[in-house]
């Protein structure tokens, strides 16, 4: 991937992430459910734990997300190859501090995951003060992906959910975009 337009919108399209980080006894890597927002990336966590007693310790992160589409039969190198796109983030994180940006914070994740027009009950201030709120001050990201050819055949192997055709995510328009 070449251009920050596209890696953006893969960080704004998809569900999970996996954040590594740097423990006392080596690294460490969780899945999240995350918000790209303003140019950042923001994750909720409990105040305690592995992940959060890591980026107190060294604030240093790894964030990336795929999309992986299905394997491909073609004549080139081995023969098999992998359709994907990723985008991996490098920077720091930070504690969101203060319960009105925290709040602002959560209700975009709840936008982001809800299903539009689901009424969610609005958030408890304990539920806040107790929740941790993190954001990634994104340094640098790079990008990589291998998109499906008309030279391409898709193969259908174990790994696939279900046997329809393969349509890439990202060419496909919903109203809003």
């Amino acid at each position: 991937m070449k251009s920050a337009r596209e890696m953006e919108l893969l960080l704004k399209r998809m569900p999970v992430g996996r954040l590594a980080v740097m423990c006392k006894d080596g690294p460490y890597i969780v899945a999240v459910n995350y918000l790209y927002f303003e140019g950042g990336i923001y994750f909720h966590s409990g105040l305690s734990g592995r992940k959060i007693d890591a980026l107190r310790d060294d604030s240093r992160v790894c964030f990336l997300v795929d999309d992986i589409g299905p394997q491909v039969l073609w004549d080139t190198g081995c023969g098999i190859s992998q359709i994907y796109k990723s985008v991996a983030c490098f920077g720091t994180a930070e504690l969101v501090e203060g319960s009105f940006e925290k709040r602002r914070i959560l209700e975009k994740m709840v936008q982001k995951y809800v299903p539009a027009g689901y009424q969610v009950a609005p958030m408890e201030d304990r539920n806040i003060e107790k929740t941790a709120v993190v954001k990634i001050i994104i340094e640098s990201m790079s990008g990589k992906k291998n998109e499906l050819l008309p030279s391409h055949t898709v193969l259908l192997n174990h790994f696939q959910r279900s046997n329809k055709p393969y349509k890439d995510p990202s060419r496909v328009r919903n109203k809003g975009d």
